[in-house]
């Protein structure tokens, strides 16, 4: 299960690629937010042209590997 399908907004996102603002609302946060995470190379994109796209599961990898384990 993807990120954006526990949010349950995938059907705003069809496209395999997703510009800035539709990979903040399918992480749930901001345009900004997601600028700064590229600009730090923190998220894998796909440049094209002059235009960055990020594919859905570039997006889901980052939050694999950001989870933090809950503590018992």
């Amino acid at each position: 299960m993807t990120v954006g399908e526990r949010r349950g907004d995938v059907g705003s996102v069809d496209s395999a690629l997703l510009d800035h603002d539709q990979a903040a609302a399918y992480l749930g946060t901001s345009r900004r937010h997601i600028e700064r995470l590229w600009a730090e190379r923190k998220i894998a994109a796909v440049q094209v042209g002059r235009k960055i796209r990020f594919a859905r599961t570039d997006l889901d990898e980052f939050v694999q590997r950001n989870r933090v384990a809950a503590v018992r």
